[in-house]
C-alpha cells in the first residue's frame, strides 16, 4: 500500500538540525476571496529562504476557512514544512479528534495549540461549553492520540489502534506581567507535551531572555521561537503596542521613521534579529500581515548572513 500523502518533517528535527532557522507566519484570506493572493505570499517568502511556514487558525466567526489546505499545499506543493495552528476553543473534544485525524491523513504533523481568541466585534459571544477552557488540555488530548488513545465509543474496539504522530508547539507569552501567566502556563503546556514554543508578536529582546532565563530555572527546556513583524513608522509602533498590550521598547519606536521607509526600517529589524539570536533565540519567525516585500527582504539579508 502507498501513502499518498507523504508525512511532514517534525519542528524538533529541524530546529535540532540548525543553528538558527528563519520562517513566517501566513494568514488564510477571508471567506469568499481568491486564494491566488496567500499563495503568491507563500511563493515568495518560499523564494526568500524561509525554511518552513505556518498557517493561522481563524476563530469561530472570523469567516478564515482554508488552514488545513494552505498547510498542505506548503507541505505538498511547495516541499516545506508547515505548522498548522490548531484552536479549540469552539470544539468539542469529538471534533477535536475528528479535525485531527483530517490532519494526519494529509501528512501535516506540526501542529501549533491553542485556545484561540474570541471573534472580533461579538462582544456577546460565548464559547461552546463543551470546549476546552485552556490550551493544555488540548494537548493532552493530542498527546494521547499520539499514544493510540483515541475517545471511547460504545460497541467499538480501541485495542491496538494505529497511533498519530503530531509534533506540538504551544503559545508563548514572555510580556506578561505576571509571573503565573508568563511561565507557569507555558510550562503546563510543556508538561501535557508541547515540544516547542512560537511566542506572541514580541519586540523586548529583555523580556524574551528573561523568559528563557526563568523556563530553565523550572528545567523547561524546548526551543521557543521569537515572533514579530517589521514596523514601517513610529505610529504604527504605537498602535501595535497599545491594541496588543506588548512591551515596546523606547528605543526601538525612536529609531523607527515617521514616514516608511524600507531600508531603514530593514536595518532596524536586521539588528533586533541579532539582539534575540544574542539573547538565546533558535530562530525567527515573521509575522507577515500587509508588508510582504519588507518580510521577504529580511528573511533574504538573514539567509544571506548564515
Amino acid at each position: 500500500m502507498v501513502d499518498i500523502y507523504k508525512p511532514d518533517r517534525k519542528m524538533t528535527d529541524i530546529l535540532a538540525e540548525k543553528r538558527f532557522t528563519v520562517s513566517a507566519e501566513v494568514i488564510p484570506p477571508r471567506n469568499g476571496t481568491p486564494h491566488t493572493e496567500i499563495i503568491h505570499q507563500i511563493s515568495e517568502l518560499i523564494g526568500s529562504g524561509a525554511e518552513f511556514l505556518s498557517v493561522t487558525k481563524g476563530a469561530g466567526g472570523s469567516l478564515r476557512g482554508g488552514s488545513l489546505p494552505i498547510a498542505q499545499v506548503i507541505k505538498d506543493h511547495f516541499k516545506k514544512p508547515a505548522i498548522a495552528h490548531f484552536t479549540c476553543r469552539d470544539l468539542t473534544p469529538a471534533e477535536v479528534e475528528n479535525q485531527l485525524m483530517d490532519h494526519h491523513y494529509f501528512g501535516i504533523r506540526n501542529i501549533l495549540a491553542l485556545r484561540g481568541d474570541p471573534p472580533q466585534g461579538v462582544p456577546d459571544w460565548v464559547p461552546n461549553p463543551a470546549s476546552y477552557p485552556y490550551a493544555y488540555q488540548l494537548i493532552e488530548q493530542i498527546k494521547k492520540l499520539n499514544r493510540g488513545e483515541f475517545l471511547q465509543r460504545a460497541g467499538f474496539n480501541t485495542e491496538n489502534q494505529a497511533h498519530t504522530d503530531f509534533c506540538i508547539g504551544a503559545a508563548a507569552y514572555p510580556d506578561e506581567t505576571s509571573p503565573e501567566a508568563r511561565v507557569e502556563h507555558f510550562r503546563l503546556k510543556v508538561q501535557a507535551g508541547a515540544e516547542y514554543g512560537i511566542t506572541q508578536m514580541i519586540f523586548d529582546v529583555e523580556s524574551y531572555g528573561r523568559f528563557l532565563e526563568e523556563l530553565g530555572k523550572k528545567s523547561c527546556a524546548v526551543p521557543v521561537l521569537p515572533g514579530f513583524r517589521i514596523l514601517k513608522t513610529k505610529s504604527q509602533a504605537i498602535k501595535m503596542r497599545d491594541r496588543f498590550q506588548i512591551s515596546m521598547p523606547k528605543k526601538l519606536v525612536d529609531s523607527l521613521p515617521e514616514t516608511e521607509n524600507p531600508d531603514l526600517s530593514l536595518e532596524i529589524f536586521m539588528k533586533l534579529v541579532e539582539d534575540f539570536r544574542a539573547a538565546g533565540a533558535p530562530g525567527l519567525h515573521v509575522f507577515v500581515l500587509s508588508d510582504l516585500a519588507m518580510s521577504c527582504g529580511l528573511i533574504k539579508n538573514l539567509g544571506n548572513k548564515a
